[in-house]
């Protein structure tokens, strides 16, 4: 077991408890059958026993085009704002754009820092006040991080109720960023693996179904890297998870 996944399993009580309180999972699941086709993706269609499956691959060298724009809707420091400031008329194309866009920056590194462990500390004492604050310290530097927003999610419900505005803005952050990965595959098979740009969020995502990882290990599938999530027993049934973790590979060639 990782650290990561040490320091994960030690909140995974209180996440599932919000997430299952919020409903969140069941808009999440749904959101796969009815995400709209992106134009800035590419399609790939596969066989999957007798179900075609469709994902959305992102086009990084197109969003990196559309996102340095200042002309385009998806020019990233207005994206950044929006999603910052939690505003609910950003479209899941502009969203998929704000997180597929941050790999694009001069800035990107997948493998800076993580506060997770000062932010379990705080929670574990109860400081709710501290924890806010290493939360928005994360999210100021790394800010598509869904795993972090998630623990926002958890403490804004906390401290200020389900039906707050803080609470609902964000849940509002957590279901669009999630909604956006997982537009770019189901996951389920090699071929239709979610495109992540931060490892943490593999996590994450396994967190809003309930999953909890059997075993971890690192695929090649014609030259891209894939995380295969191994999976204890679950009610979907699912054996495994595929994440494509690609573009952390060629970031961290840029590092050294």
């Amino acid at each position: 077991m990782t650290a990561l996944q040490y320091l994960d399993n030690k909140t995974t009580k209180s996440m599932k408890r919000i997430v299952s309180k919020i409903g969140l999972v069941c808009f999440i699941v749904a959101s796969l059958f009815v995400l709209a086709s992106c134009s800035s993706s590419k399609k790939t269609t596969t066989q999957k026993g007798d179900a075609s499956v469709t994902a959305n691959v992102p086009d990084y060298k197109q969003i990196k085009k559309e996102v340095n724009s200042k002309d385009s809707e998806f020019y990233y420091p207005e994206l950044l704002r929006r999603f910052q400031a939690a505003d609910t008329t950003l479209s899941l194309e502009q969203v998929r754009h704000f997180y597929y866009g941050a790999a694009t920056m001069p800035e990107y590194n997948p493998y800076r820092f993580s506060l997770l462990r000062e932010l379990n500390e705080a929670l574990g004492k109860g400081d709710l006040q501290a924890a806010d604050s290493i939360i928005e310290r994360q999210l100021a530097d790394d800010p598509t991080n869904l795993q972090f927003y998630e623990h926002k999610m958890m403490l804004k419900t906390e401290q200020f109720g389900r039906d707050s505005k803080e609470a609902n803005d964000a849940f509002f952050q957590v279901f669009m960023l999630s909604s956006a990965i997982l537009s770019s595959g189901d996951g389920l098979s090699k071929e239709t693996a979610i495109y992540v740009i931060n490892i943490a969020d593999e996590y994450a995502i396994m967190t809003l179904y309930g999953l909890s990882l059997k075993m971890q290990s690192l695929i090649m599938v014609d030259g891209q890297k894939l995380d295969q999530m191994d999976l204890e027993p679950n009610k979907y049934e699912w054996e495994s998870l595929y994440f494509n973790t690609s573009i952390t590979e060629k970031a961290l060639k840029k590092l050294f």
